[in-house]
């Protein structure tokens, strides 16, 4: 009865009782075409709703990935994530198109500094969609493994209302932490005009110490920092509707974040002896503990603008929609070990500050048309610009940065030692144009029976400029070189869609559908005169062949879905190093394949409780992988068999949910999640590099009261204090240490609706 395929179904909006007569289900526009229930859907689509997000108390993503089959996420620390859907996993640009609202944010990763996603805040969303697989011909680049769409509730036009939630809690191995946050609706003029605001302030106590901050006299033992990796958010968000017509609606947002960290949040586990030199003597690891030697803040500034028009005809919806991204990142780590394996052992620290403006526009047409055929067309451009510069300044005792960052010889730490206080510097500046456009029709062959197939095409072009702005040891004699621009490159890609589905009843929908996606071209920043790097990387793709089914049994008390899907993943972007690993830059080699199983079940077995099991299974390999040549030039690559790394091949997630009547007016709620992941290689298995992260479990657990106005709940999350390794880093310049989630965090939380 389980054919294959899933689309999720957590709580939906309006349905926070566990007692409902049935389970509901949230409602999407993932098509662009018309509003559809999940369950209607003929695509593997996970939807999570307002209600599900407040009783668990979600904040970011990582409160949430658990739960959503075939998703897995690297998490470096506050504001810095990597999507994985379905083992698709490289350097690059993100595999995974990520949206707020209209908005694309997908995450960049030009150069080695900040290139993950940010990490928008969850509050007063209406739900989040999670598009498995690839959306190449509606959400274009980057939406080569699926799309991740994050939809802020609107303004109501006609009723004022609001919340306010307060949380506080304390984590083990660091101290207090504190959550506020809170929306309220106001009808300007009922049924014309209205605004929402939305805003959030909260604080994550460090859990890390930092053992050997700076470098005093010989035999003077190095600082201790405690709970460097505390993680300081605040933000908010306006909404503004306007509908002069029944036919006409208009909406402005702006939305703010600012993220602070004091440092990483990689630790060295015990039986790990940290590098070392003779003026900074090699430490043993511990847990929870980094072994730096710099102080390394961490600063994630982000400002998304959106309008959106959409206008309503008798034969359908013209929509038009223009979204400003910008993001500030101030990224920095400790460059002593690569400059320790230069043979240079004095500490210094590599600011990375990055900016990036993405502009992204689109003007669509969805028909309404009373004919068997209806679909969707449209036009899309992005413009993207970022700068990015690396420079290397040496530390103090205290493991800051000395002095300002200088261009000039006589600064130079290597020629002048004790006098200058530059080791490196380079910035490289790129712009990026996107052109796309695109069309998918829905064919209504009988009542039952549905053909659906899509188109695009994609345009880019690449310009980008580079400066070496102090090279290592200072400049050579002669004239300066001023900035280079990079040879301009351009790419251009079709992708497209073929789906089929049959609905044999109300309770059972089948479908069949073969998808491409890919991920746009980049360039790469040059560090000669170490090495010479290839200027740029070409765009890789992918096909994803997949059937699934999903549907409803018991008088509608029990929801599943299930999919099956091969992918097969050619030229794939990837890091390489240059022989002596000290620098990275981004190459295209080999091909993957993807296998894998989705599932999910929710259910409501008997009165009173809530449950659901969702999980996945998926072999990610090389097919075709580094030869030897290459293997000996390049250790990093991997071998044609090897596995994809970071990716599990099995993981889970069992909720269950119980909430019965305790008086006339309150019900008492109580709820567990208990997330598995399996074991996973960090790098490629043959890399030297390689840290293998074993599986673990977490579990989470609440209690509490609730009316229509008022929920106080009790909880504890990561139950058991595990040391979940997520990641791992490794290599010459940044040295082994693992990265966990947060230990165990206990508190309360109040909630008051009005």
């Amino acid at each position: 009865m389980l054919v294959a395929a899933p689309v999720s179904t957590l709580a939906a909006d309006g349905s926070n009782d566990a007692d409902a007569s049935q389970l509901t289900e949230i409602v999407v526009s993932a098509n662009k075409l018309s509003t559809q229930k999940i369950l209607d859907v003929p695509a593997s689509i996970q939807a999570i709703g307002s209600d599900s997000l407040e009783r668990t108390q979600a904040a970011g993503i990582m409160d949430i990935a658990g739960k959503i089959p075939g998703l897995s996420v690297q998490d470096l620390g506050p504001g810095d994530k990597k999507y994985v859907i379905r083992g698709i996993n490289s350097n690059g640009d993100s595999t995974t198109g990520i949206y707020y609202g209209e908005a694309v944010i997908s995450g960049s990763n030009a150069n080695d500094g900040g290139g993950f996603n940010s990490d928008i805040r969850l509050y007063d969303l209406d739900h989040v969609e999670v598009l498995r697989g690839p959306q190449g011909t509606l959400y274009g680049a980057s939406s080569m493994s699926g799309t991740i769409r994050f939809i802020p509730k609107a303004p109501n036009l006609t009723e004022q209302q609001g919340y306010l939630s307060m949380e506080g809690s304390q984590t083990s191995h660091a101290s207090g932490n504190y959550n506020f946050n809170g929306a309220i609706n106001l009808p300007i003029v009922e049924g014309l005009l209205a605004v929402r605001l939305v805003g959030w302030k909260l604080y994550d106590s460090g859990y890390i110490d930092q053992i050997r901050v700076g470098v005093g006299a010989v035999g003077t033992p190095l600082g201790l920092v405690k709970g460097v990796n505390d993680d300081d958010v605040g933000g908010g968000r306006a909404s503004v509707r306007y509908q002069p017509t029944d036919n006409l609606t208009i909406d402005a947002n702006f939305t703010v974040q600012t993220e602070k960290s004091g440092g990483s949040s990689r630790f060295t586990p015990a039986g790990v002896t940290s590098w070392g030199s003779d003026n900074m003597p090699a430490v043993q690891g511990c847990d929870l503990c980094n072994t730096d030697v710099t102080a390394s803040p961490w600063s994630d500034n982000l400002k998304v603008f959106g309008l959106t028009a959409a206008y309503k005809t008798g034969f359908g919806t013209v929509t038009a929609t223009t979204n400003q991204y910008n993001r500030t990142l101030g990224f920095a780590f400790d460059s002593t070990p690569i400059l320790v394996s230069f043979g240079v052992p004095v500490p210094a620290e590599t600011l990375e500050p990055q900016t990036r403006k993405l502009n992204s526009s689109e003007v669509r047409f969805a028909s309404d048309l009373p004919l068997p055929v209806n679909f969707v067309v449209g036009a899309y451009r992005q413009a993207e610009r970022t700068h990015w510069i690396s420079n290397v300044i040496t530390t103090n005792s205290l493991g800051q940065v000395e002095g300002p960052f200088s261009r000039d010889n006589d600064q130079d730490a290597l020629a002048n030692p004790g006098v200058g206080h530059t080791f490196f510097g380079q910035a490289d500046q790129r712009r990026t144009t996107q052109w796309a456009g695109f069309g998918e029709a829905t064919w209504k062959v009988t009542d039952q029976f549905t053909l659906v197939g899509g188109l695009r095409y994609f345009t880019e072009q690449l310009q980008g400029v580079q400066e070496s702005t102090h090279p290592f040891g200072g400049f050579p004699a002669g004239p300066i070189q001023g900035p280079i621009a990079d040879p301009d490159q351009s790419f251009n890609k079709i992708t497209y869609k073929l789906n089929a589905s049959y609905k044999i009843n109300e309770a059972l929908l089948l479908y069949a559908t073969t998808s491409t996606g890919f991920r746009s071209g980049g360039l790469n920043p040059q560090s000669e005169p170490f090495e010479p790097i290839p200027k740029s990387f070409a765009p890789d793709s992918l096909t994803n062949y997949e059937i699934g089914g999903k549907g409803m049994l018991l008088n509608n008390q029990f929801e599943y879905q299930l999919d099956a899907y091969v992918i097969n993943w050619r030229n794939i972007q990837v890091q390489e190093t240059t022989a002596d690993g000290a620098f990275p830059y981004i190459g295209n080699a080999g091909t993957a394949r993807v296998k894998g199983v989705e599932f999910e079940v929710t259910a409501h077995p008997i009165e009173y409780v809530t449950a659901s099991f969702a999980g996945s299974y998926q072999d990610a390999y090389l097919t075709k992988g580094a030869t030897e040549d290459m293997k000996a030039a390049n250790p990093t690559l991997g071998l044609t068999g090897e596995s994809i790394p970071n990716v599990p091949k099995l993981q889970f997630n069992v909720g269950l949910e119980y909430t019965h009547p305790i008086t006339a007016r309150w019900k008492g709620t109580l709820g567990t999640d208990i997330n598995y992941r399996g074991a996973v290689d960090s790098y490629f298995s043959s890399n030297t590099f390689n840290i293998p992260l074993d599986s673990y479990t977490l579990v989470n657990l609440r209690a509490g009261v609730l009316d229509e106005q008022w929920s106080i709940t009790a909880f504890a999350r990561n139950l058991t204090d595990k040391r979940a390794q997520i990641s791992a880093i490794n290599s010459t310049q940044d040295p082994y240490g693992f990265l966990t989630v947060r230990p165990r965090t206990v508190g309360l939380s109040i909630n008051r609706k009005f």
